[in-house]
């Protein structure tokens, strides 16, 4: 089955685009609502800061190349990754050519800086975060060989206990890149652990003042980089007091800001449904599903529906989620298998094969959103966001019309996206 056509008719927002007939499933991505979100977001940040759109995990399960356009579109000239791969894409002639392209932004490579990958990072002209020296050695010699130099991120460990060097190590450090000739020292950074929770304030507020001092004293020394950034989406949104004038926005910029910081100016940018295959009546007391885990205590009505675990709804979901089904709230029920889930809907008229089920959006005056299903399922919204799967096809929709339709590892046949 080809992932072709969409049908959405000129003018129809990407919530009421429609799945092809012998489509099983699609994910709607609104591009026109990643614009808005990133010019909201940076409308949030404040003068004098700029937001970087971070777009790892394929733009957070969006499609990296298409967010990374509609970002542009809306300002952004900074892009964050985490694998070198991820650059590449962004670095690609479909991702830099045209209206939105990518052409002259800056890409920062923040944590898939192995040394066996320097001559790839070098030649794709990235910006870097190191904290091994091993890491800035390697660049050099890799820029050199190709006559530039790389711009180096140096990530101080403020309070996080993950990646970085102790702050009292910063200026040792820099004092060593200063002697390499292929890398030049552009920022020094840290990450924020808690500045998304309502109780993280107090935490947050300690990073800053390891963040500030570490500054001064390199400052002092003649050894601060240009550029300072510490703030995520919660950091930029919630603290306009975090040092430095670079924001790196991530969840936010897809319509899940921090619960501490709601109401927030930014919508969920992404559809999914999935086609009903049967509807069929149920007698009482019959299983439904594997190991016949609900059964109604009335005769009934079940939707089965092709969505499961391998496209990425959980299957902790079973017998705890709910879908919109002609725009009614319904149960999921009975357990959920790799390719198929079963709602519950008795009593609600019409239901037919062909219908579409909502898992994720608003259709009328409901909404399944994102908390909903991760509060469900046990999780948080972004590994929501990030395991819809690969096999889901991305329908972007701009202008309230499918401009292209992709695998996330390969584009599928179907209209260009520009």
């Amino acid at each position: 089955m080809s992932a072709g056509r969409v049908a959405s008719p000129p003018g129809r927002p990407a919530a009421h685009a429609s799945l092809r007939p012998g489509m099983r499933t699609a994910a709607f991505v609104d591009l026109d609502v990643l614009s808005r979100n990133y010019r909201a977001i940076a409308e949030a940040a404040g003068p004098g800061r700029e937001v970087m759109a971070v777009v790892k995990a394929e733009a957070y399960g969006h499609g990296a190349v298409e967010a990374a356009r509609a970002f542009r579109r809306a300002g952004a000239r900074w892009f964050g990754v985490a694998a070198v791969e991820e650059a590449e894409a962004l670095r690609s002639p479909e991702a830099e050519e045209g209206e939105g392209g990518l052409r002259g932004s800056r890409v920062l490579l923040m944590s898939g800086v192995f040394p066996e990958c320097a001559p790839r990072i070098a030649a794709l002209g990235l910006d870097a975060v190191v904290w091994d020296m091993a890491q800035a050695e390697a660049l050099s010699a890799a820029s050199l060989a190709v006559g530039r130099r790389t711009a180096i991120h140096l990530k101080v460990d403020s309070g996080m206990g993950r990646l970085g060097v102790p702050p009292a190590e910063a200026a040792d450090f820099l004092r060593q890149v200063a002697g390499l000739r292929g890398v030049e020292a552009a920022g020094l950074m840290s990450h924020l652990s808690r500045a998304d929770e309502r109780g993280g304030r107090e935490a947050t507020l300690r990073q800053f003042e390891v963040i500030r001092s570490a500054a001064d004293s390199l400052r002092g020394a003649g050894l601060l980089p240009p550029l300072l950034h510490c703030a995520n989406s919660a950091g930029g949104i919630l603290f306009p007091e975090a040092p430095g004038g670079l924001v790196r926005a991530g969840i936010a910029l897809y319509g899940c800001p921090p619960a501490s910081a709601r109401p927030a100016p930014a919508e969920l940018a992404v559809t999914w449904k999935g086609a009903v295959l049967q509807v069929k009546e149920v007698a009482a007391g019959a299983p439904v599903g594997y190991g016949g885990i609900y059964r109604r205590k009335t005769a009934g009505a079940i939707a089965v529906v092709s969505v499961g675990y391998a496209d990425g709804y959980p299957r902790l979901l079973s017998n705890r989620g709910e879908a919109l089904l002609r725009g009614r709230r319904v149960p999921v029920v009975g357990r959920v298998s790799m390719d198929m889930l079963t709602l519950d809907v008795t009593g609600l008229d019409g239901v037919r094969t062909g219908d579409e089920a909502i898992l994720l959006g608003s259709e009328g005056g409901e909404a399944v959103s994102v908390d909903d299903l991760a509060s469900r399922a046990e999780t948080i919204p972004y590994e929501i966001l990030c395991g819809i799967s690969v096999r889901v096809p991305r329908a972007y929709m701009r202008g309230g019309r499918c401009v292209g339709v992709r695998a996330l590892r390969g584009r599928a046949s179907g209209e260009g996206d520009r």
